[in-house]
């Protein structure tokens, strides 16, 4: 490893971005010493993914596809980083069998946690859509309760809509109508003949 810094050692200080999103990329670096927060921007939040430290890689599908960088990189301590191009990561892969090994098994997981978080973000984009719709709705066609507090949904008639606007499976719609109920975003509330209604608190 001494060998590597010393051919590849760069320093970066805290506060230094190593890297920002849609950059273009053509080297990886391994963490020899320090911390770097890697985050993406979501709209317009910059949302923060991990925190890595020593013996770790960053930015390394640049040597494999040549990519824009997919994430910022941030020095969160005074960090000293092995920096690569294609050219030289080949060469060590080839040398050196330890840090073989240490780029498929980084590889491997990174994989597998990007699997993760494309369920994670494709599970918020449904409940946001839902929940969007019922506020459209509310707008549109919500009727007060007797106290004046909370605007009203029939729930059957509101499923059957997004069912045909969204194109989603019913049982769909009832899954992510229960989890916006579970974040207390949502309430459904009985009336006298039983009837289920979706209900928003008015402030």
């Amino acid at each position: 490893m001494s060998k590597l810094v010393k051919y590849f050692g760069v320093n970066f200080k805290k506060g230094d971005y190593i890297f920002r999103e849609g950059e273009a990329a053509d080297v990886m670096y391994m963490i020899h010493k320090g911390k770097v927060q890697i985050s993406k921007g979501i709209g317009t939040f910059d949302e923060k993914i991990r925190i890595l430290g020593e013996g770790e890689f960053i930015g390394e599908m640049a040597v494999i596809n040549s990519m824009p960088r997919s994430a910022n990189a941030l020095a969160v301590e005074d960090c000293v980083l092995i920096k690569m191009d294609r050219e030289s990561f080949d060469k060590t892969i080839q040398k050196n069998h330890e840090f073989s090994v240490s780029v498929i098994q980084l590889l491997s997981d990174r994989l597998r946690e990007t699997d993760e978080m494309l369920m994670v973000y494709a599970k918020n984009d449904r409940v946001q859509r839902l929940y969007a719709l019922v506020l459209a709705e509310m707008i549109t066609g919500g009727k007060r309760d007797g106290s004046g507090q909370w605007c009203l949904l029939n729930k059957e008639a509101f499923v059957r809509r997004a069912v045909e606007r969204l194109k989603w499976e019913r049982n769909s719609v009832l899954s992510v109508l229960a989890e916006l109920v579970a974040m207390e975003r949502l309430r459904v509330k009985k009336d006298q003949g039983g009837s289920e209604w979706i209900a928003f608190k008015i402030d």
